[in-house]
């Protein structure tokens, strides 16, 4: 190959590094603002699972208030209570799980953006290859 030849190629490899560069960047954009989205819902869930906490804590303090009075009160405030508790916990799993979703998909892009320059690294170092055995030729 010419030299003129291996700088248009060296260009055309730019080109597209750039390219796909500004391409990955974007999918990073957008995977950050979808985790930023999730952090929203997840602070949303946290604060609801801090109302929830603080009901079932007055209904079960009522509760046991009522002990003595009533059967019926005693189940009502004590299922409601358990059932607060559970509302909790599966909210504080969704939350973890959002949250490890959306650092695998920050994570994917990252690697994703590392192979594509190490592709190009690669394909550099091929060209400089070929380059020295036409030399030798």
């Amino acid at each position: 190959m010419s030299l003129k030849q291996h700088i248009n190629h060296f260009q055309v490899l730019l080109n597209q590094g750039v390219d796909l560069f500004l391409l990955r960047l974007r999918m990073l954009q957008l995977d950050i603002g979808d985790q930023a989205s999730a952090v929203v819902r997840i602070f949303a869930a946290v604060v609801l699972m801090g109302a929830l906490f603080v009901f079932g804590m007055i209904s079960l303090l009522l509760g046991l208030n009522h002990v003595l009075s009533s059967e019926a009160k005693i189940w009502v405030f004590f299922g409601l209570a358990v059932c607060s508790l559970l509302a909790i916990a599966a909210l504080a799993s969704w939350s973890v799980s959002s949250w490890k979703n959306k650092n695998a998909q920050v994570a994917a892009t990252l690697r994703a953006m590392q192979q594509d320059i190490a592709c190009l690294r690669g394909m550099a170092a091929q060209d400089k290859e070929e380059k020295t055995n036409e030399r030798q030729a």
